[in-house]
């Protein structure tokens, strides 16, 4: 997920508790329920690609594995060099996503 797409759901989740909070200061359910939806609205994307991320992740760790394997199979060392660095990558990634 970019910083921008964090950047936008931070903001829409902002904007949310602001209106919830200005709809419970005066009474308007209206405005409260609004802001509560944007503030779920922001959760719901943000969690989407967060999900995404992972499963992209998920699959270059395993293109990776399959390129070590590949490599050792064939005793080709700069192949499973290669694949090892991509799992690698994959991992931290994923660790970043959290």
């Amino acid at each position: 997920m970019s910083v921008g797409s964090k950047i936008k759901y931070a903001a829409q989740n902002a904007r949310g508790k602001a209106k919830a909070a200005a709809g419970g200061a005066t009474g308007n359910r209206r405005l409260r329920a609004e802001g509560r939806r944007d503030q779920g609205a922001a959760h719901v994307k943000h969690a989407a690609d967060k999900a995404m991320d992972t499963a992209k992740n998920v699959g270059h760790e395993a293109k990776g594995k399959i390129r070590q394997v590949a490599g050792a199979v064939t005793d080709h060392k700069g192949q499973e060099a290669k694949g090892k660095a991509e799992q690698v990558s994959a991992r931290g990634k994923e660790h970043l996503n959290k």
